[in-house]
């Protein structure tokens, strides 16, 4: 395995589009380290922004990654594709199309007509999107076309009035006119850069599928992988398809599926009270656990990263929720790593001080 201990968090692919909440490529690399060798097959089932699929591919280990929500789709197929030479080229050549684009000229295409567009988007960047999302909805080379899509992904908040990644309220940015097609030019061109690059190399398969993780896995064979890693949805911390609201709008995605079977969201979380959300959450990730060990190989290792939530006023602490999960299902867990949240991460919010939360390294055995 590589060692990426010295690495930025953003190396290689890692950096292509910011994703809430996710681990570091230097964690997924420790576990990898100490669990993996050639020829496994490893399997994320919250893979997110693709983290754990990454390194795995440029390990030389095929890689299963499965996500509810569609940008977290796009954004790791994006970043795990076997790109060659002559798809770089296709992407050349794309840059130099747009470069021609005229900032004030719509190619007489159809803007998407959602809530509060206009709160959220100027008149100018929307022509400026819908020339753009047309352009890429005519390339047929799929792999370009998922770099294409996630970096049109990438662009949408930033050329929208939201305010950033995290904070779902609008301001007046006052974008000047050409800004979309600049903003999508300079991140293809990064793109192109790192991907010609000889440092790192994609060595393996990763197949990526946008869904309902328990009915995703429904299609392996039992004891399919050698190695799981993943980092499930915290409990009421992180609404995650609210965070992409505005660009599944873009992409024509609806969000109303993500948001009711996101499991942990605050949008039903809020609803109810401590007992009641605990056990929906419970209930969710013990039917995931029993089928990832059916999935899994015997004696087997996974590795949960999770974060403690507030319900109700109530720090729960997801190591001990883990761990009575376990008195029901094959896995045994082998050791339990905790750190604060303050410690490790600067959007801590502080007015949750008096009860800290922590995130917990989880390791356990298929023991079945």
């Amino acid at each position: 395995m590589t060692n990426n201990q010295q690495k930025s968090t953003t190396y290689f692919t890692h950096g292509f589009h910011p994703y809430p909440a996710k681990y570091t490529p230097q964690l997924v690399n420790k576990y990898l380290n100490l669990f993996c060798r050639e020829g496994y097959e490893i399997l994320d089932p919250f893979c997110g922004s693709g983290t754990t699929v990454v390194e795995s591919v440029i390990n030389g280990i095929n890689s299963v990654g499965i996500d509810l929500n569609p940008i977290a789709y796009i954004i790791s197929k994006a970043k795990s594709n076997d790109y060659k030479e002559t798809d770089i080229q296709l992407v050349d050549k794309i840059i130099k199309q747009i470069r021609t684009l005229n900032a004030n000229a719509s190619l007489n295409v159809s803007i998407p007509d959602f809530p509060n567009r206009s709160h959220w988007f100027q008149d100018n960047v929307c022509i400026e999107l819908a020339n753009l999302k047309t352009k890429i909805n005519l390339v047929e080379n799929s792999n370009v076309k998922d770099l294409l899509l996630c970096a049109f992904s990438k662009i949408i908040v930033k050329v929208s009035n939201q305010d950033s990644e995290v904070r779902y309220t609008a301001k007046n940015k006052n974008h000047p006119n050409g800004t979309v097609y600049n903003l999508f030019i300079e991140t293809l061109l990064n793109y192109v850069e790192i991907l010609k690059s000889n440092e790192y190399s994609i060595l393996a398969k990763a197949k990526i599928f946008n869904g309902d993780t328990l009915i995703e896995l429904k299609q392996f064979a039992d004891n399919y992988f050698d190695f799981i890693m993943t980092s499930p949805p915290y409990i009421n911390t992180f609404d995650y398809y609210l965070y992409h609201k505005l660009r599944m709008f873009w992409m024509d995605y609806n969000h109303k599926p993500v948001r009711q079977k996101e499991i942990g969201n605050h949008h039903r979380i809020d609803t109810k009270d401590f007992t009641a959300a605990k056990d929906e959450y419970v209930d969710s990730m013990a039917k995931i656990m029993n089928e990832l060990s059916r999935v899994s190989k015997p004696n087997s290792i996974f590795v949960m990263i999770i974060g403690d939530g507030i319900v109700d006023g109530i720090t729960i602490d997801m190591s001990q929720v883990i761990a009575e999960m376990c008195q029901n299902s094959n896995y045994k867990i082998q050791s339990i790593e905790s750190v604060n949240l303050s410690d490790i991460t600067r959007s801590f919010n502080k007015k949750f001080s008096n009860a800290p939360k922590k995130e917990h390294s989880i390791i356990f055995v298929n023991n079945k």
